[in-house]
């Protein structure tokens, strides 16, 4: 009985060692924000240089706001949306 336990207890312990440390979970996710406004910013500065901010000029975003178009682009790829 007492074995069950300690397999059990060493079994936990196995699992819980795998995962990541809330240090590398924030850092993780601080890097995902970063990239995400960067690209963001990107994309704004993409439409002020073309002369379509803050409005969109051509389909199919004819009419929509630059910042809500470029939000959208980069939540789908924050690395290559406006690169």
């Amino acid at each position: 009985m007492i074995q069950k336990g300690i397999v059990a207890f060493l079994w936990v312990l196995a699992i819980s060692s795998c995962g990541e440390s809330n240090q590398e979970r924030i850092e993780r996710e601080t890097q995902g924000k970063d990239a995400y406004n960067r690209c963001v910013s990107l994309g704004v500065q993409y439409f002020k240089d073309i002369g379509s901010y803050p409005t969109l000029k051509s389909a199919p975003n004819t009419g929509r706001h630059a910042i809500e178009v470029a939000r959208e682009r980069c939540e789908r790829a924050p690395e290559t949306a406006f690169r």
